[in-house]
């Protein structure tokens, strides 16, 4: 017992050496938990949109695309259709929208999406997936149906010409008479609406949209009666297929229905990147952490052979001297791990989004650094994270303290001395 006192009582030897240890043992501790953060946080994200895609059933008008200004493609589903699907045991929620597609540099076309300003704003093509994060501006509100206001996405906002910082003043004017090969023009006025929000998506045609309230833009294109789309969501991943079958049943041959799975393809593809990265920092972190930790107690223990062999020449053990040592690395890992988990804490939530863009978004396409620089990074910790980063943080300490002190104990107390 006298030995680990000790040894807990040098660790006040010298305060300089203790901060310096501290802060070298608390350094890739920190950074471990900064990349178990990212992970946590995209992995959370992911997670959220498998449970969107695997639940929601889209309904299309029977054999059309459902763009109200695409050539032979332009018929809808008729109203009654969402009265109809709301109906449906296991249904939780049915959102309707409209579509409409403009051109931009040809061959390519934006999208133009109405819809329920609390919807979720889905993308074509893997429309079951969203919510796209705004990145610039706010989202939409209650406060906004029918009026004329639109959140555009960033692929389409910098073909426009419209930047970041314009949101909230920026205008953008929906012409409905333009035309393209597979678009014909509706006689409809031009129509101003106010920008008030950008988003990301990860992808980069679904970067290429409007969206805007489903009442706006029944007024801009004239479309009084129908829908696009109409999606249902499922209140389990289990009662899919039921309601698909009980969609076609209610709705008959006036609609496609589509169990989408190309989202789940979205989701991997754009989460995948940031994950495998994510993993590699931690794993870098991991690495970095128990070398640091190693030889940052081995050295200190091989700078003590004298100490070392005064103690022997008095009578210590080898046993005792080995135990005072591996006290005193016990609680400098501890003491380095809470000032490492301190720090994180208070600054891990500001500084781990910047570490992220600095370290990992130039690894990235470039589409992708909006949506996942501005991650929702937790300053939380999982007990079972902490747990293992502690565990083996501590095994490192030991094994390099006690690997010095076996190299000092073995020489003879005038060796020990000398060696140093």
């Amino acid at each position: 017992m006298g030995m680990i006192v000790l040894g807990l009582r040098n660790l006040l030897r010298s305060k300089s050496r203790l901060v310096l240890i501290a802060l070298l043992i608390g350094a890739p501790f920190f950074l471990l938990l900064a990349m178990q953060s990212i992970g946590q946080a995209v992995d959370q994200q992911t997670a959220e949109m498998n449970r969107n895609v695997n639940t929601v059933l889209q309904l299309r008008a029977r054999g059309s695309m459902g763009h109200v200004n695409m050539s032979n493609q332009d018929r809808l589903l008729p109203d009654g259709v969402v009265e109809k699907v709301r109906g449906i045991e296991h249904v939780t929620q049915v959102e309707p929208y409209l579509l409409a597609m403009s051109p931009t540099t040809l061959p390519n076309f934006a999208m133009h999406v109405g819809l329920a300003p609390m919807a979720v704003k889905r993308l074509e093509s893997h429309g079951e997936s969203g919510n796209p994060r705004v990145i610039a501006g706010r989202d939409f509100t209650s406060e906004d149906a029918g009026q004329d206001v639109a959140i555009i996405g960033q692929g389409y906002a910098e073909w426009a010409g419209i930047k970041p910082e314009d949101m909230g003043k920026a205008t953008f004017t929906v012409d409905p008479t333009l035309t393209h090969p597979v678009i014909y023009g509706i006689r409809r006025p031009k129509r101003e609406l106010r920008v008030i929000g950008m988003y990301a998506s990860g992808y980069v045609f679904g970067d290429l949209q409007l969206f805007m309230p489903i009442d706006t833009f029944r007024s801009i294109y004239g479309v009084d009666h129908g829908f696009s789309w109409v999606f249902a969501q499922a209140d389990s991943v289990e009662n899919v297929a039921a309601i698909a079958q009980r969609l076609q049943e209610t709705v008959g041959d006036v609609a496609d229905i589509l169990a989408p799975k190309s989202a789940a393809v979205f989701t991997a593809t754009t989460s995948r990147s940031v994950i495998q990265l994510a993993s590699a920092g931690s794993v870098v972190a991991f690495i970095l952490m128990i070398v640091v930790v190693f030889f940052v107690l081995l050295m200190q223990v091989r700078e003590r052979a004298r100490e070392i062999g005064t103690l022997k020449a008095i009578g210590a053990s080898n046993g005792g001297v080995t135990i005072q040592f591996l006290t005193e690395a016990l609680a400098f890992t501890l003491l380095g791990g809470v000032l490492g988990l301190l720090i994180f804490r208070l600054f891990g939530k500001a500084v781990t989004g910047q570490f992220f863009a600095l370290g990992i978004g130039p690894f990235l396409p470039s589409q992708y650094k909006p949506l996942f620089e501005s991650l929702t990074v937790s300053s939380n910790v999982s007990g079972s994270v902490l747990l293992l980063v502690v565990v083996v943080a501590v095994l490192a300490a030991l094994i390099g303290s006690a690997y010095g002190v076996w190299q000092a104990i073995k020489l003879s107390p005038l060796e020990a001395m000398k060696d140093e």
